[in-house]
């Protein structure tokens, strides 16, 4: 009985852990659909200032990866805490200022 009563907090706990994981990939979830979603609207957009269907594929292909990969390596590249740092003035600058603010 005292093994069992042991068991059900390890297992409790295991759940909690999970989320704790999930909600640590938020932030790169999140810069990744962002980047990619502006990766592609400049591809587009590149795309359409170059006459010719043939070469405007092309030009979209490169710019929409050049896009996403130079965001790739930022996101690699740039330590933890001023990755934070940055995604965290990009929030406040977005964020709804409160009544106490205005």
């Amino acid at each position: 009985m005292g093994d069992r009563a042991r068991e059900v907090p390890a297992r409790a706990g295991g759940p909690h852990v999970a989320r704790a994981s999930l909600s640590a990939a938020a932030p790169l979830a999140l810069f990744s659909l962002t980047t990619g979603v502006f990766a592609v609207g400049f591809g587009a957009l590149a795309a359409l200032l170059v006459p010719g269907s043939s070469a405007r594929a092309l030009v979209w292909l490169v710019v929409t990866v050049a896009a996403a990969g130079c965001a790739g390596l930022w996101w690699g590249l740039t330590p933890l805490t001023e990755r934070l740092r940055v995604l965290d003035r990009a929030v406040a600058a977005v964020r709804p200022r409160g009544p106490g603010s205005r």
